[in-house]
């Protein structure tokens, strides 16, 4: 479980840890708001991509090796960031260093695949979402106390840290649980079929759809809201700070209680609950937004609107994860990295979203959030028949896909 933890928790830590710094990097780079903003984009875009190629690569090769290769990668990575002077190599590394992030995080949900089943695995996608969510709490504080002994580049040196950490305890504690004989064929070809079989599947197709939505729209958020609240609303970076630790303990709390209820309802009636809090919470900041003064809400309104958010996301992640990944287990690798790698190709591609639109104000970043968990929303009670439930489902045979046997 410690393993598990650190391998799949890295991506939070890489992100918020960094996000409050974003002014700061532009500054001393010399760069503008969008550039900096680009070098959290390239991150998303590497996780997304890192999660697309490993997923399949191990349902082939086996975990363990991927796991251990993508944190030495991670941790060298972290040092050339934290030592970075131009702003596009800045982004290069970073777009690297996503790529091994994401590695391990797909690699990482595939193990959980491999090793539980039904409520059992929701219940352990739970724990791990529970644990993995304390990094937007911690992760915020963490960096506001680091940037006190120096500039946003002694982040990286802790992400260093961190990475080190990954790999000790992946070669120490991590078994491989993918046994030669439970493998797939590797090769091209057959990871094709393996893809085109989970894409086709709508069962599997369907909750990630709503994935990618609800992503996009999060990541608005994640990438806007500290230029957004601080030039926007006049807030401080340490009361940003606050507040961003304050929506992530709501995540966290909301995830926490889906880890005590799923093994008594099931995931499927923990998301449905999940997107009606999460869609309320941006519409009444969206709403709030249009009638203010100026467009600018009180800062009370915009926190709680943004709290809801984030607790409706801590239950839903792994509620949806659970799922998707229930109806795509015949091949985990595979179906965690598209669970996984297109929602967060989809929050790289609309991160920057209020930057480019030239008005990085509460309305822009509302908007365009409600756009996106909106569209989530309808599409839940549109495909509601294609969602495969865990609990009232078989699980699935073992078929001919081509020349690959798909267990």
């Amino acid at each position: 479980m410690v393993a598990l933890v650190l391998v799949t928790g890295t991506s939070t830590l890489s992100t918020d840890t960094y996000i409050a710094s974003l002014p700061d990097v532009q500054t001393t780079l010399g760069t503008t708001s969008s550039m900096a903003q680009l070098t959290m984009t390239a991150f998303i875009v590497g996780m997304a991509a890192g999660q697309l190629l490993s997923g399949p690569v191990s349902d082939s090769r086996g975990r363990r090796r991927l796991i251990i290769a993508a944190s030495v990668v991670f941790t060298v990575l972290s040092v050339l960031c934290a030592l970075v002077t131009n702003d596009w190599l800045f982004v290069a590394e970073r777009a690297v260093q996503g790529i091994a992030a994401g590695t391990a995080v797909a690699v990482g949900r595939a193990v959980v695949n491999d090793a539980w089943k039904g409520r059992a695995a929701s219940a352990m996608f739970g724990t791990l979402s529970s644990v993995s969510l304390i990094g937007p709490v911690i992760a915020p504080a963490i960096g506001g106390v680091l940037v006190t002994f120096g500039s946003w580049r002694i982040v990286f040196w802790f992400l260093a840290a961190v990475g080190a950490a990954m790999v000790i305890a992946a070669y120490l504690k991590l078994p491989e649980t993918l046994p030669p004989e439970r493998r797939h064929p590797g090769g091209l070809a057959q990871l094709r079929l393996r893809a085109a079989d989970l894409l086709r599947d709508r069962h599997f197709a369907s909750p990630v759809l709503v994935q990618c939505m609800t992503t996009a729209g999060f990541f608005i958020y994640i990438g806007g809201s500290s230029f957004v609240l601080q030039d926007g609303l006049g807030v401080s970076t340490a009361m940003y700070t606050i507040i961003f630790a304050t929506n992530a303990t709501a995540m966290v709390t909301a995830s926490v209680t889906f880890r005590l209820l799923v093994m008594r309802t099931g995931p499927v009636v923990l998301r449905r609950c999940a997107i009606a809090v999460q869609t309320t919470g941006v519409l009444a900041l969206f709403a709030a937004s249009l009638v203010a003064t100026d467009h600018r809400p009180p800062l009370a309104v915009v926190w709680v609107c943004l709290a809801v958010m984030t607790a409706g996301l801590g239950m839903y992640l792994p509620s949806n994860g659970a799922i998707a990944q229930f109806a795509g287990r015949r091949a985990a690798g595979t179906a965690s990295a598209f669970g996984g790698g297109l929602p967060f190709l989809a929050g790289a591609l609309t991160t920057p979203l209020t930057g480019l639109l030239g008005s990085q104000t509460v309305l822009t970043m509302a908007s365009c959030m409600a756009f996106f968990f909106t569209c989530a929303a309808v599409a839940s009670i549109v495909l509601r028949k294609n969602t495969l439930d865990p609990d009232n489902s078989p699980v699935t045979e073992p078929r001919e896909v081509g020349t690959a046997t798909l267990p």
